[in-house]
């Protein structure tokens, strides 16, 4: 009985990794759509979906935020939006600071999601299921699975979730 639940506990954290290493390759592929300098813009990229949501908003003052604010000074908010989605990808498949990776990943999916949630063709359900599977490593961290938080015998700051999840230490 040891024998299988060790092996079911090995699987659960192979399969945990699996999946958090995918999320951060996720966040490091939005590099792709709107890569530095310019981030695409002004017609492309990121400008268009700022533009996207500011014509359909689902929050009419998250509009007007973005346009009074963040349009203005597209630039400087591009090199902010790559410097979070290294940080949240980075986090996420090293496996280190994995809470703190996926809680700014869960924020900046919220983000997206009452950013984009209006936008005609997008799918909101996309936006919420990324906040979901961003809170999913917010509640059981990385130690508990192949990672640098593992390695280094990092626990969280509430707690050893991860070990009632996987049984792995």
């Amino acid at each position: 009985m040891k024998r299988k639940t060790s092996r079911m506990n090995k699987f659960v954290g192979w399969t945990l990794t699996g999946i958090r290493v995918a999320l951060g390759i996720f966040w490091l592929l939005q590099l792709t759509w709107k890569p530095p300098p310019t981030f695409g813009c002004p017609s492309g990229g990121f400008c268009f979906w700022l533009d996207q949501e500011i014509q359909h908003p689902l929050i009419p003052l998250y509009a007007t935020f973005l346009r009074v604010v963040i349009r203005p000074n597209v630039i400087l908010f591009g090199w902010f939006t790559t410097i979070v989605e290294v940080f949240i990808g980075l986090t996420l498949v090293f496996g280190v600071l994995t809470r703190v990776g996926a809680l700014v990943g869960t924020l900046w999916s919220v983000n997206l999601l009452i950013g984009l949630a209006a936008v005609p063709n997008e799918q909101p359900w996309y936006y919420f299921l990324m906040v979901l599977i961003n809170l999913v490593f917010v509640a059981i961290g990385g130690s508990g699975q192949i990672s640098l938080d593992r390695a280094r015998g990092w626990r969280a700051w509430w707690g050893r979730a991860e070990q009632s999840i996987t049984g792995m230490e």
